[in-house]
C-alpha cells in the first residue's frame, strides 16, 4: 500500500478475477476530485491523519498532525478527511503538542548549561501539534452506502460550507431549516477571482456557515424543546432565546405556520421592550445616539445576511403585569371592572410611560382564582385536613371576593354569638375557622397586588390566558413581585395554557414557553403542581403544538425528566462548580474547558441531527436591550420632555398628528413630571380613537399646557 500517494495495490481486480500478473493497476484510497465540493482546496492541506499503536484513528474519532502555516486552525473548526472510496467530516478537539523528549527534565538540562535560557538550543528538538477530531458524517461515494470507515493517513483539509451543511445532517431534514447560530471556521472567504475577502476592518474574513435546526426536532413532533444553560449575565442566554423565536416565527412565517411565544419576565426591564428595534429608525437616531446605543454592528448585519433573516423586533407584543401593593382599583358593590383600565402607573411593571402602554395589560385576580392554588398561597404546615375542608366549603359557596369572605366571617361570628355553646358551624370546627380567618385575611398583602378586594370583571380587555394570535409575543412581567406572587402567576398562566393544548385551542399551529430559572419551578428531584406540568409539557407537549424553552444558571438542578426529553441543548459559560457534576458527562474535557471561559455571544450546540456538540455564534437579538430601552422610553433619559407626549398624540392621531418639533416648542420650559401629567390625561380622554375621530387630542393638549403654565407662573 502506497500511503503518501493516495494509492493501494490488490490480488484481485475490481470485477473479482485476478489478473494475468496477479496485480491491476492502482486503485485510490481516496478521491479530492469526487469531494471537491467539501473540502477547501485554495487554502490547501493542513495538515495529515496520523495513527499510532496505542492512538489508532476509529469509527468516531481520529488524530492528524497540523501543518507549521495552519496557524488559523483551532479547536471548534470543522475538517474534512478521507477513509476507502469516502470523505470523513469532523470537529476538531483536544490539540496536543509532542517532542521527542521523555520528561520534562531533558529540556531542563540541555538548556542549563546555556548563557542564557532564552536563546535557542544548539540543536532544535521536532515539535508537532496533534489535533483530535470527533466524527460528525461521513460521506461515501455512493449515495446508497452508509460508511463508518476510519480516516486513513492522508491530507486533512478545511470543511466548505457544503461539507459543514452535510455534516449537520441538513439533507435528511424533515422539518424547515430553523437559523440557530454561526459557525466559524478556521479557512478564509474567496471571491470569484479567489482572492482573499476582508471585513469591514480590512482583516481576512474567515469562512462562517449558518447552524441550522430541524424544525421538527425543535417544535416537534419528532421531538422538541431546548434548554440553555450557563452563568448569569455571562451565557447571553435570554438574548439567544429571544434571537432563536424570531428566527421561528420568520421561518414559520415562509412556511405559512401561525406560532406564538409566551414569555416570563423574571429581572428588570429585561424583556419589557421587544418590539423596539436594535437597529435605529429615522426618528429614534437621537435617542439612541444621546444613551450610546450603537444597534447592530456590521457583523451582526452581515449574520443577518448569511442567515437569511430580518433584524425587526417583534410587531405583535403584549404585556401583562400585576398591580402594585394597593394600587388595585376599589370594587363598585364588590365588582372590579377593569373594561376601562387606564392606570398603568398602578401596575407594578417598569414600562409604564405615557405613550408607551399600548401594549400593557393587568393581571387581578379575586378571592375566587386564588383558592384554586391553595399550595401555593398558604404554607404547606397549614394545610391539614381541616384547613382543606372549609377551603373547600368556601368554593362550594361560590365565595369570589374577600369582600364576600368578610360578609361570611361576620355571619359565622353571628352564629357563634347566637349561640355560644356550639362549637362547629356546618361541621367545621370554630378553632379551624378562626385559623383560617387569621391565614385568609392575610392574603391579600401575601400576594401584593395580585388579588382584589372583590371580585373581577375583565370586559373585553386580553388577558394572560386567553388564546394565541398568530406571531404574538406575550410576556408575563414577575419581576419586582415576591416569590408567592411569581409561583402563582407562572403556575396559573401555563396550567391554563396547557389545558388550552389538551382541548386543541391554542388558536396558533405552534407555541413556545420560554421559563426562565426553569430550576426553581422544576426542580430535581423536587414536586408540586408547576413541576407535574412542565414535565407533562416536557414528555408531549411536542405532539400537542407546545414545546418548552427553558433556561437556568445550573442544569444540574433541573429535573431529568424535562432535561432527558429535551432535543436541543445550548451552553454558554459554566462555573467549575458546575460542570463537574455528571450532567455534563457526555462533553469532552476539551469541551468542558472551553466552557469556563466562553466568551458572551458564543455557545456550544446539541441537537437531534448532530453527532457532536458545535460551537457557534449568534447576532445581538432584533431588539434593543432592556436596560437601554428603559433608559429611552421610560423617562429616564429622554433627549426631550416632550418625546413620550409626541408619541401619544402619534397613536391616536397617526398621520394627523402634529409634528414632534410642533410638541416640542408648545411644550418648551415645562418639566417632565408636568408633560407626563399632560400625556397621561389625553391618554384616558381619548383612549380608543383614531385619527381625530371623536375631538382633537392636539387642540386638547394645547390647551392643557397653557393651564400647566398659567399654575407654574408661566403664563
Amino acid at each position: 500500500m502506497d500511503i503518501l500517494n493516495g494509492t493501494r495495490t490488490t490480488t484481485e481486480s475490481l470485477n473479482g478475477n485476478v489478473a494475468a500478473n496477479g496485480l491491476h493497476a492502482a486503485q485510490p484510497i481516496w478521491r479530492q476530485g469526487d469531494f471537491h465540493e467539501l473540502i477547501d482546496t485554495a487554502t490547501g492541506e493542513i495538515g495529515r491523519v496520523v495513527g499510532s499503536e496505542k492512538e489508532p484513528a476509529g469509527a468516531h474519532q481520529f488524530h492528524f498532525w497540523a501543518a507549521d502555516d495552519a496557524l488559523t486552525l483551532d479547536v471548534g473548526h470543522i475538517v474534512v478527511a478521507f477513509s476507502e472510496e469516502a470523505a470523513v467530516i469532523g470537529v476538531v478537539d483536544e490539540p496536543r503538542r509532542y517532542s521527542d523528549l521523555r520528561t520534562f527534565l531533558d529540556d531542563y538540562f540541555d538548556r542549563h548549561v546555556e548563557v542564557s535560557l532564552a536563546d535557542e538550543a544548539p540543536t532544535r528538538r521536532p515539535e508537532i501539534l496533534v489535533f483530535t477530531v470527533t466524527v460528525l458524517a461521513t460521506k461515501h461515494l455512493r449515495d446508497d452506502v452508509t460508511s463508518h470507515r476510519p480516516a486513513v493517513s492522508g491530507p486533512v483539509y478545511f470543511a466548505t460550507a457544503a461539507a459543514i451543511e452535510y455534516a449537520l445532517g441538513v439533507h435528511n431534514f424533515s422539518g424547515a431549516e430553523v437559523p440557530a447560530l454561526m459557525h466559524v471556521n478556521g479557512n478564509y472567504v474567496r471571491d470569484d477571482a479567489d482572492e482573499i475577502v476582508n471585513d469591514d476592518q480590512g482583516r481576512p474574513q474567515f469562512q462562517r456557515t449558518p447552524l441550522y435546526l430541524d424544525e421538527d426536532y425543535l417544535l416537534g413532533p419528532e421531538a422538541g424543546h431546548a434548554n440553555w444553560t450557563g452563568q448569569s449575565g455571562l451565557a447571553t442566554k435570554t438574548s439567544h432565546a429571544l434571537f432563536l423565536i424570531s428566527s421561528v416565527f420568520q421561518t414559520m412565517e415562509n412556511k405559512n405556520t401561525s406560532v406564538a411565544a409566551l414569555m416570563f419576565n423574571v429581572k428588570g426591564p429585561d424583556l419589557l421592550w421587544l418590539d423596539k428595534p436594535a437597529r435605529a429608525t429615522d426618528d429614534l437616531t437621537d435617542a439612541y445616539a444621546a444613551n450610546e446605543w450603537r444597534g447592530l454592528s456590521e457583523r451582526d448585519e452581515h449574520a443577518y445576511r448569511a442567515l437569511e433573516l430580518d433584524a425587526e423586533p417583534f410587531r405583535n407584543l403584549r404585556l401583562f403585569a400585576p398591580f402594585k401593593l394597593n394600587q388595585a382599583p376599589d370594587p363598585h358593590h364588590g365588582v372590579i371592572n377593569l373594561g376601562d383600565f387606564k392606570n398603568y402607573t398602578g401596575l407594578n411593571t417598569l414600562r409604564n410611560a405615557p405613550g408607551e402602554t399600548e401594549c400593557v395589560y393587568p393581571i387581578l385576580w379575586s378571592l375566587e382564582t386564588a383558592l384554586w392554588y391553595p399550595h401555593r398561597v398558604f404554607d404547606r404546615n397549614d394545610l391539614d385536613d381541616k384547613f382543606w375542608g372549609f377551603l373547600y366549603h368556601l368554593r362550594e359557596r361560590k365565595v369570589k371576593s374577600i369582600h364576600a369572605l368578610n360578609e361570611l366571617f361576620a355571619d359565622i361570628d353571628g352564629y357563634f354569638a347566637a349561640n355560644p355553646e356550639s362549637s362547629e358551624w356546618e361541621g367545621h370546627h370554630k378553632a379551624t375557622i378562626r385559623k383560617a380567618k387569621n391565614r385568609l385575611q392575610g392574603v391579600a398583602n401575601k400576594l401584593g397586588g395580585l388579588m382584589a378586594d372583590g371580585s373581577v370583571h375583565y370586559g373585553g380587555l386580553p388577558q394572560a390566558t386567553d388564546q394565541f394570535s398568530n406571531h404574538e409575543l406575550r410576556v408575563v412581567d414577575i419581576a419586582n413581585c415576591n416569590t408567592t406572587a411569581q409561583e402563582l402567576i407562572v403556575t396559573s398562566v401555563i396550567g391554563a395554557v396547557w389545558r388550552m393544548a389538551e382541548q386543541g385551542n391554542l388558536n396558533v399551529d405552534k407555541l413556545v414557553v420560554f421559563v426562565d430559572e426553569l430550576n426553581k419551578y422544576a426542580p430535581a428531584g423536587g414536586e408540586g403542581g408547576l413541576r407535574d406540568t412542565l414535565v407533562d409539557i416536557a414528555a408531549r407537549g411536542r405532539h400537542l403544538n407546545v414545546v418548552l424553552f427553558g433556561a437556568q444558571q445550573f442544569r444540574s438542578k433541573v429535573d431529568s425528566e424535562i432535561l432527558g426529553n429535551c432535543g436541543t441543548s445550548l451552553y454558554g459559560r459554566v462555573g467549575d462548580e458546575e460542570i463537574t457534576n455528571a450532567a455534563y458527562r457526555s462533553l469532552t474535557e476539551t469541551a468542558k474547558a472551553e466552557l469556563l471561559g466562553l466568551p458572551k455571544g458564543r455557545l456550544l450546540v446539541r441537537h437531534a441531527h448532530f453527532r457532536a456538540p458545535l460551537f457557534g455564534t449568534f447576532p445581538h437579538p432584533p431588539t434593543i436591550p432592556g436596560m437601554v430601552g428603559q433608559r429611552i422610553f421610560n423617562r429616564e433619559r429622554r433627549t426631550h420632555p416632550a418625546d413620550g407626549l409626541f408619541r401619544v398624540l402619534q397613536k391616536l392621531m397617526t398621520t394627523k398628528a402634529p409634528s414632534k418639533a410642533e410638541v416640542k416648542t408648545a411644550a418648551d420650559g415645562l418639566d417632565g413630571d408636568a408633560v407626563d401629567t399632560i400625556s397621561t390625561k389625553i391618554e384616558r380622554l381619548y383612549a380608543g380613537q383614531t385619527n381625530g375621530r371623536g375631538g382633537n387630542p392636539w387642540q386638547t393638549t394645547k390647551r392643557e399646557i397653557a393651564t400647566a403654565r398659567l399654575l407654574r407662573g408661566q403664563g
